[in-house]
């Protein structure tokens, strides 16, 4: 099999920031396809339903940007770039009808909502969102840091690392904006959540990797309110080391979790009822995974702090992961799109 994906990265606009990379199973290597000079920073990478539009943040302080191009024969052809009004964007998520993209805002704690035209292009802020407060731990919960964003049946949940809230917006979608329902997802003190996934198969049922305890917190809305039903470490008992988690993903019965400083993907296995047990933490075979995403049987792993792409093998009967050997270097990289 062969699978291609795009890859988002720390990088100057000199330096080839986003690229274009091929994984051939039966080979067993990876091949860089194309770079593209031009985005500073696109730490966080999407594609469009159709896969012809790529959009990317650029993590910029005091404010960054949202950038949109067409994938086109040539490679990627620039179509617009606004600002996010914010500092350092490092997440942006379309909603299901894509009319709507949304930019998290880290540094400044805040949100924006941008239109998008019947070609997919952004075109204008229908709304900005900025949240207040705090969390219990003075050198990463100063104040409100705004991680990620989903929208999910009509709502969006925003995560916000700096407060241990995941807040739940109602969407306006003649209007772009959001109304805040009142409700959240309330973190323990000092958890720090990141990112988020709702169980494909069990409605209202949401798992959150917290980024400064390493952990995934299971919740569950019933008539609106979100309750937490537990919390499982991403880490091997034994380990004493600095650690944070980064990206969480579904693949058919297991939750994948990336460990920044255990340099490990965490596999738990879902149960029927979805709760989780941890079952392996297997090493990336490189430093500082930020991101991943899962193509076919294969973990395909971005670990900034090496400089290198790899890959993971899942065995389709036990879900067990296994080491493949196979890598490819690309300076920083932070995000894993499949094409």
């Amino acid at each position: 099999m062969q699978y291609e994906f795009w890859v988002g990265s720390y990088g100057t606009k000199e330096e080839e920031s986003i690229a274009r990379f091929s994984l051939d199973t039966t080979a067993g290597r990876m091949t860089r396809l194309y770079g593209y000079q031009g985005a500073e920073n696109p730490s966080w990478i999407s594609l469009d339903k159709t896969k012809t539009i790529l959009y990317s943040v650029e993590e910029l302080s005091p404010q960054g940007r949202i950038r949109a191009f067409a994938m086109g024969e040539r490679g990627l052809e620039p179509l617009a770039c606004l600002s996010t009004r914010g500092a350092d964007p490092c997440h942006i998520c379309l909603d299901v009808g894509q009319q709507y993209l949304f930019a998290a805002n880290y540094t400044s704690g805040s949100l924006a909502v941008f239109s998008l035209d019947g070609e997919g292009i952004p075109v204008r802020e229908t709304d900005f969102v900025q949240h207040r407060g705090s969390g219990r731990n003075p050198a990463r919960q100063e104040g409100p840091h705004v991680h990620f964003a989903q929208v999910s049946g009509g709502k969006v949940y925003v995560v916000d690392l700096g407060t241990d809230l995941v807040s739940v917006y109602r969407l306006d979608r003649e209007a772009g904006r959001l109304e805040d329902t009142g409700k959240a997802l309330r973190l323990p003190a000092g958890a720090g959540p990141r990112h988020l996934v709702f169980h494909p198969g069990i409605p209202g049922l949401v798992y959150v990797a917290c980024e400064l305890d390493s952990s995934v917190a299971l919740f569950r809305e019933q008539d609106g309110e979100y309750a937490q039903e537990g919390m499982v470490s991403a880490l091997p008992e034994a380990f004493r080391g600095e650690n944070t988690v980064a990206a969480i993903r579904i693949w058919k019965d297991r939750l994948l979790v990336s460990n920044r400083g255990h340099d490990s993907i965490a596999s738990f296995q879902i149960q029927e009822n979805g709760s989780i047990r941890l079952c392996q933490t297997v090493p990336t075979g490189g430093k500082v995974p930020r991101d991943f995403a899962v193509m076919g049987e294969y973990v395909v792993i971005a670990n900034q702090g090496s400089d290198e792409i790899t890959a993971l093998r899942m065995d389709s009967a036990t879900g067990k992961l296994e080491q493949t050997g196979i890598r490819v270097p690309m300076r920083r990289p932070t995000c894993i799109c499949p094409a």
